[in-house]
């Protein structure tokens, strides 16, 4: 046993060596996570900001004017005044504006005293963005009606609030789902090229002439860019914490051990491809269709997947990156919550022996 550690030992200080002199590994590990977290953090959002909205009030009165002031004044909505239905479904048809409001009266100054019909047009091209931007304009709307009905605090008082996301900002479950990123293709992506790259430059022949086995060569391997691994996700947490202000409500001790759970997973996961692929062009493209596309499309990082198809959505329990999804939110958003995330723990933990097992009973055993 300690003859064995000295040979692993001995391996990481020189896989350490071969990743200080490969830059590309560098690079991954250290400029890919700020590059993804900015792209991602500043780039894409799902929240809906100076939406173009186009007006119409016939007649105009003093209560459309004020439903037209709430509109300017939100900070969601950029409000022109068109006089016709005719202008406003022309700017709508050339994207001019992403919506209309029509309000109609024949009894311009009370709600009560005449028919008011209200008109929400959307452009649905983008189903989703429709969707938000009808819901925007729906609750103005619908605050706007409650005021002029005379629905006052002492009649009807309703309080929304919304927990773990006070600010409503699409950034606090966004930037898990990178940092889930970033540990699947540090883990398995990097890792998937290990091996391969062995046989591609015949180094494999030099070490199998040596007392050293195959599992202390993966298990020197995975040690060495999970030390990348760490160093990525402490990028990651700095720019999560610092620069998006994103807070995190749970133990930052237990976020990391849970980190570490799942780089192994990943670690595993990017072993099995390398044992099992000897060109590094095969190894990255079934990493990125074996890890990478799932972790972004079938975690619930960009979807919900209650919404997916329960053919899809029985898909997912394969995916390790959709717990480890849960876990990060969860942590970050919520705190310390035992019934999520101890169950999401043992899952990763029972893929993390069973990719391992794999990974040592695929190891090559010599260069056949």
């Amino acid at each position: 046993m300690i003859a064995s550690l000295k040979r692993i030992g001995a391996l990481i200080v020189k896989e350490l060596h071969q990743v200080v002199r490969d830059p590309g590994n560098v690079g991954i590990a250290v400029i890919l996570p700020a590059v993804l977290l900015l792209l991602f953090g500043y780039g894409m959002s799902m929240d809906i900001k100076n939406v173009r909205i186009a007006y119409l009030a016939v007649p105009a009165s003093g209560q459309s004017t004020s439903l037209e002031t709430r509109l300017t004044l939100s900070k969601y909505f950029q409000t022109r005044r068109v006089f016709s239905s005719h202008e406003a479904e022309e700017l709508l048809r050339t994207h001019e504006v992403d919506a209309f409001i029509a309000l109609q009266s024949n009894a311009p100054d009370t709600l009560n005293g005449g028919i008011t019909k209200i008109q929400i047009v959307v452009n649905g091209v983008n189903a989703n963005q429709a969707t938000l931007i009808r819901s925007y304009l729906q609750a103005v709307v619908g605050s706007w009606a409650a005021e002029l009905a005379g629905q006052t605090a002492s009649a009807l008082d309703v309080q929304a609030r919304t927990r773990f996301n006070e600010a409503n900002d699409s950034h606090y479950y966004l930037v898990p789902g990178v940092i889930v990123t970033i540990m699947t293709m540090i883990g398995a992506l990097l890792t998937s090229l290990v091996m391969a790259r062995e046989y591609e430059r015949g180094t494999l022949e030099s070490l199998f002439v040596t007392p050293v086995g195959s599992g202390e060569i993966l298990t020197a391997k995975a040690a060495t860019n999970f030390l990348l691994g760490m160093v990525s996700l402490a990028i990651s947490m700095v720019f999560a914490a610092f620069v998006f202000d994103i807070p995190i409500r749970g133990s930052l001790l237990l976020l990391l051990a849970v980190s570490a759970l799942f780089l192994i997973v990943a670690l595993g996961l990017g072993l099995v491809i390398s044992t099992a692929t000897k060109n590094q062009f095969l190894a990255c493209q079934f990493a990125i269709m074996g890890t990478f596309m799932p972790a972004l499309m079938l975690s619930g990082f960009l979807y919900d997947i209650l919404n997916m198809p329960p053919a899809v959505r029985a898909v997912t329990y394969l995916i390790p990156a959709r717990y480890y999804v849960t876990l990060l939110q969860t942590l970050f958003l919520a705190g310390d919550i035992p019934s999520v995330i101890i169950p999401c723990c043992i899952t990763l933990g029972v893929f993390a022996v069973v990719l391992m097992s794999i990974a040592r009973l695929k190891a090559p055993k010599s260069l056949e």
